[in-house]
């Protein structure tokens, strides 16, 4: 099978490769057989299609053996194939165990002609992470000066019920735009003069003596004889002294008791509990009994200070000019309530209520 000088010719280089093709179909026709005999038949009950596939199969199992034969034959040095001894049939069976291999073989033999063209084990596609969410700082409390006004009343006036009175005052703080420092402590210092230090006098005290009464009202009662039998009786007292007087009717009507101060600026007379019922939906009737109440004291007396423009003032820090709105020419205790606006201002800063 080799010409001049032991050179193999071109003809007995086709012939191996035919050799080593026929041996690669040799061992893929037993791997068929076998593969065919175990599961050609499974996939379909008609035997035209299991016919049909079963040779398609065989065919391209033969080519794929027929393929893996040559490229074993190449791999082995087709010159040790011319010149093989024909009783050397571990060659033999080792190309055609190849073709039994077929696919599997052609893959790895073709990975070390051409580097690289093994496939790549593919590593699974990373599974996306969702991107965290950004930090969001949370959003601030509301801030009612609750904590502030409560720890400056028991600094100021520590005989008064912080617990009880603190929500009723935000509240009527809130309403009433007491939007500021000086304004929440120029009403207190006006509240705690008004309706004392313990804010417990939110209902006017009609227990007067003959000589006081006097005093007071001197046009009505010129001599303590003349006041004693209306000092008995609180009602009685009251219907005679605020008779026709801040939209009162007479003595008879009862009037003058039923409007008689409340609150922490003690509303009196049906005109101004008229005007407050007004700003809040009820009736000058329910109006008075509301101001008996911590909350309707409180509303009454913001009320009373926001109405007759006593916000500016406390913005300019004028106390004695409130004073005056709130008691007249009188002035009655006006360095206290300066006292007292100073302190609860001072207090307020310090534990931050709300901005000056």
């Amino acid at each position: 099978m080799t010409g001049q000088g032991g050179v193999p010719t071109v003809g007995s280089i086709l012939l191996a490769l035919l050799l080593c093709g026929l041996l690669g179909v040799l061992g893929q026709g037993v791997r068929a057989i076998v593969g065919l005999k175990n599961a050609g038949s499974l996939t379909s009950t008609t035997p035209a299609e299991q016919a049909e596939f079963s040779l398609a199969y065989l065919v391209l199992s033969l080519m794929i053996g027929f393929i893996a034969g040559i490229l074993a034959g190449l791999a082995l040095n087709l010159e040790n194939i011319i010149t093989v001894d024909p009783g050397n049939w571990k060659l033999l069976l080792g190309i055609a165990g190849s073709g039994y291999v077929g696919a599997d073989f052609i893959e790895n033999t073709m990975s070390v002609v051409i580097p690289g063209t093994r496939s790549a084990t593919r590593s699974p596609p990373p599974v996306p992470v969702p991107p965290h969410p950004p930090t969001v700082p949370p959003a601030p409390e509301p801030h009612d000066g609750a904590a502030a006004l409560t720890a400056a009343m028991r600094a100021v006036c520590p005989q008064a019920n912080a617990a009880a009175w603190v929500p009723a005052l935000v509240a009527a703080f809130e309403k009433f735009e007491f939007s500021n420092d000086r304004r929440r402590a120029a009403a207190m210092g006006q509240f705690l003069v008004e309706a004392g230090p313990a804010l417990n006098a939110i209902v006017e005290d009609l227990s007067y003596t003959p000589g006081r009464a006097c005093q007071v009202w001197p046009a009505l009662f010129p001599t303590p004889a003349a006041a004693e039998s209306y000092c008995a009786d609180q009602r009685q007292f009251a219907d005679y002294v605020y008779a026709n007087v801040n939209g009162n009717g007479d003595a008879a009507s009862g009037d003058g008791y039923r409007f008689r101060g409340r609150g922490l600026i003690q509303l009196t007379g049906r005109d101004e509990y008229s005007a407050f019922g007004r700003a809040i939906g009820k009736t000058p009737e329910q109006a008075a009994d509301y101001c008996e109440t911590n909350e309707g004291a409180a509303f009454s007396g913001c009320w009373y200070l926001a109405s007759n423009g006593c916000l500016p003032l406390a913005d300019a820090w004028d106390i004695d000019a409130i004073t005056r709105r709130v008691n007249g020419d009188a002035m009655e205790a006006a360095g206290l309530r300066r006292q007292y606006s100073d302190e609860m201002v001072s207090r307020l800063r310090a534990y931050g209520a709300v901005a000056a």
